[in-house]
């Protein structure tokens, strides 16, 4: 028997010869930190390589176990977390070869500086010093982990990864963490984000979108996960972004691959790695077999993807036909009024926003001010979903609001300040105010030379600069981690616009401790809705029962906090006694899109652009008829429509879908040049839809198994079978569908009446697509 103390010899020396020596490998301990499985996760994976068998228990007690740490092991069977209601504290490592146990009992879990530089006490002996204690080690071990415990599974540990909160503990079990992490390798979110992308490149996607938080690395997730590929182009549509990106790459790459850029300027077309701006490379002089083949690329990087709707991005996804597309952002919420989920086959890959980033301790947390402003915004004029902009300037510049800003400026400010304005208008008089001031001060807007752009930032980073006054032109791929003061200078509706200049300060930065972020709140449209964006919750989760400052359920991420005036909470309070005001928030999103559309938005008009989900409209208003009705905007054609029509579309809103068979049936029936369609046109109709990669995610039951190589009959049954058999046999669906002779057949009048009239027919299909794209997002990419 010898006491390892990690004095002389370490935990980890040990343990390392024991995996590479040993048949059998089983690890008990009460948790696992990604600084110390790192050590120990390639000898792991070489041990499971060689099929030995490895058997590992530990557990998510006070969230001490990493879920990145976790992640390293998701490939390696019998993973197992304990599952018993008492305190988790044994640690103890068993190793067999040939007939003879090798066991380690004592103090040490699974962190670097348990395995390396802390004290410990760990007993090694064998079972021929001591039968009986090896018997009860093993004993005791069978127990927990057969008894006591549950798989590691990818889905749990998904869940694990969104609701985990760093321990306040983290520090002293694990002091080398923050050391650690300075190593250029996959630290953070880029350990689970990799694992998802190699999953869905093995699933046989060729898209994905990464969604991630501004300032946790996503350019970096980029180099690391293009490492198997040969030729990369990274793609984005500022300078600042392709100069930052280049450097990323080049730490990560060195001088293995060649670097250029493909702009206004430059136009490298041989490099390794091209970072091409996306107003140069979408033109139609470059676009062509004269600069690029369609197949130059192995990977490309399209950030800061939510813009990837533009015509200028598209034509470069259509252009190219990489092996792998990778679209990254940190606010997908379709802000340039398209569905950019669809041009990566609405495969999100990954996901982590700011507050899964905050408390893992990836991100700075924040300290928000809520600074009651007396601009009264009910007298500017409200148009087309926004402000009217030259009453908005006139209304933030006055003397009055100047004198406010700067006071509180001087109360809150911290070293480094990013100032977020209204207009340039707005930007230029915040600057002049704060130079007259004798604050060292300046501005970036949209038309600043890239140089002065970059000499601003420079002397900023430098501290030469205390504050940067700017309008959207930071809101995205801007890196100044320095950014310890924010100042929301204008009204703030937007959840997308909120997170992406909060994300500004959020990266971590040497002897920044918190975020100070100092917001002028007044009442505005949506102000009260603040609260809900500092907890991290976009109009997509809205209803009645949105939290104030004051509700207990007004939870911020781990180490953030919020101070708002009492006059601010006082307005809050008066918008949530007014009672429900739902109702009134949605009709104002469905104006808002009208305004913008310049005609009567259809139902996949509000899931393309609406703020609010539709599902929200029809659950207050119990159909899309209804809603229509209730805010006047009816058609003639919609008005004559019978009642068995209305009860049609009602149907086809509400009907239950756990999985999406009615999908490809409705379509089929509803598009057909007859009532009567045959079951083995519906088969062939079916066998077409599920073609489609994203929808053919579906068919992921035993049933289905093989279903690519099934032959027209099994469609023909699956499409019987359910959805038809489920339909026809329900009373309440009989007055719309019956099945007759292998034939469904729609009701001929409901029928006459949507093949006759082009808008019911596309209002009938509306509702369909849908239903079909909702479907296939809440399922595949919400959940």
């Amino acid at each position: 028997m010898s006491l390892i103390s990690n004095r002389n010899i370490t935990m980890y020396d040990e343990l390392k010869k024991s995996i590479l020596e040993s048949d059998e490998i089983f690890m008990n301990v009460s948790f696992i930190r990604d600084s110390g499985l790192k050590l120990l996760i390639d000898d792991l994976k070489e041990a499971h390589k060689l099929g030995k068998k490895i058997k590992i228990l530990t557990s998510n007690y006070m969230n001490i176990t990493e879920p990145n740490a976790l992640y390293r092991l998701i490939d390696i069977p019998n993973i197992k977390l304990y599952s018993g209601k008492n305190s988790f504290h044994s640690k103890s490592y068993i190793f067999k070869k040939d007939k003879t146990y090798k066991i380690y009992v004592g103090s040490s879990n699974i962190s670097k500086s348990a395995l390396k530089s802390g004290v410990e006490w760990n007993y090694k002996f064998t079972d021929e010093m001591d039968l009986k204690g090896s018997q009860e080690v093993l004993n005791e071990f069978y127990e927990l982990y057969d008894n006591n415990s549950f798989e590691l599974t990818l889905d749990w540990l998904r869940k694990y990864e969104k609701s985990y909160v760093k321990s306040e503990f983290i520090k002293v079990i694990d002091p080398n963490l923050e050391n650690d992490e300075k190593k250029l390798e996959p630290i953070k979110f880029q350990i689970p984000a990799l694992y998802e992308l190699s999953k869905t490149r093995e699933e046989g996607y060729t898209k994905a979108i990464v969604v991630v938080g501004t300032g946790l690395g996503k350019t970096y997730l980029s180099a690391f996960d293009s490492m198997n590929f040969k030729r990369v182009l990274f793609v984005a549509h500022r300078d600042e972004i392709l100069r930052d990106a280049k450097k990323t790459f080049e730490t990560v790459f060195k001088n293995s691959k060649t670097y250029g850029f493909f702009n206004g300027y430059e136009k490298d077309i041989d490099r390794d790695i091209t970072f091409a701006s996306i107003s140069t490379i979408s033109k139609d002089d470059y676009l062509n077999l004269n600069y690029f083949k369609n197949d130059d690329f192995d990977y490309i990087v399209i950030d800061e993807f939510h813009h990837a709707d533009a015509p200028s991005y598209k034509k470069v996804i259509e252009y190219f036909t990489p092996k792998f597309l990778l679209g990254l952002t940190a606010t997908p919420d379709r802000a340039d009024s398209g569905d950019i989920y669809k041009l990566c086959d609405y495969n999100i890959a990954y996901e982590c926003d700011f507050k899964v980033g905050i408390n893992n301790g990836w991100l700075t947390p924040f300290e928000y001010f809520g600074v009651y402003d007396e601009t009264d915004y009910s007298l500017i004029p409200w148009r087309s979903g926004k402000y009217d902009m030259e009453s908005l300037e006139n209304s933030l510049i006055i003397e009055k609001r100047l004198e406010l800003v700067y006071k509180k400026y001087l109360e809150y400010r911290k070293k480094s300040t990013l100032g977020f304005c209204a207009s340039v208008k707005h930007c230029s008089f915040m600057n002049e105010y704060f130079l007259k001031n004798k604050i060292k001060s300046a501005m970036i807007v949209g038309d600043t030379p890239v140089l002065e752009r970059q000499e601003i930032i420079s002397k900023f980073k430098k501290g030469e600069l205390e504050i940067i006054f700017t309008v959207d032109v930071f809101n995205e791929g801007v890196d100044i981690p320095c950014v310890d003061t924010i100042l929301f200078l204008r009204p703030t509706t937007s959840y997308t616009i909120f997170i992406q200049q909060l994300g500004r300060g959020l990266r971590t930065y040497e002897g920044k401790e918190r975020l100070r972020v100092v917001d002028f709140v007044g009442n505005y449209k949506g102000s009260e809705l603040k609260p809900m964006f500092l907890m991290g919750q976009s109009k997509k989760n809205i209803n009645k029962n949105h939290p104030s400052p004051i509700d207990s359920d007004f939870i911020l991420p781990l180490g953030c906090s919020a101070n708002f005036d009492f006059k601010v909470i006082e307005y809050f309070q008066e918008i949530k006694n007014k009672g429900d005001s739902l109702k009134n928030k949605i009709k104002q999103d469905f104006f808002n899109v009208k305004d913008i559309l310049g005609k009567t938005p259809s139902i996949m008009d509000i899931y393309t652009f609406g703020e609010i989900p539709v599902h929200t409209y029809l659950q207050k208003f119990k159909s899309w008829y209804n809603f229509l009705e209730d805010v006047n905007e009816l058609s003639q054609n919609q008005k004559s429509c019978s009642e068995l029509l209305v009860e049609f579309l009602q149907f086809l809103e509400k009907t239950s879908m756990t999985k999406s068979y009615k999908i490809p049936l409705l379509m089929s029936i509803i598009n057909n040049n007859s009532n009567t369609l045959s079951l083995e046109a519906i088969g062939s109709y079916f066998k077409d839809f599920y073609s489609n990669d994203l929808n053919g995610k579906d068919l992921n039951n035993k049933k289905h198994r093989n279903w690519k190589e099934w032959p027209l009959k099994e469609f023909e049954k699956l499409a019987f079978e359910n959805p038809i058999n489920f339909l026809t046999k329900d009373e309440s669906n009989k007055i719309f569908f019956t099945f007759e002779n292998n034939n469904f057949i729609l009701n001929e009048n409901l029928y006459g009446e949507i093949s006759c009239n082009k808008e019911s027919l596309q209002e009938v299909n509306n509702i369909l697509t849908y239903r079909n794209s909702n479907y296939f997002r809440r399922k595949y990419l919400e959940e």
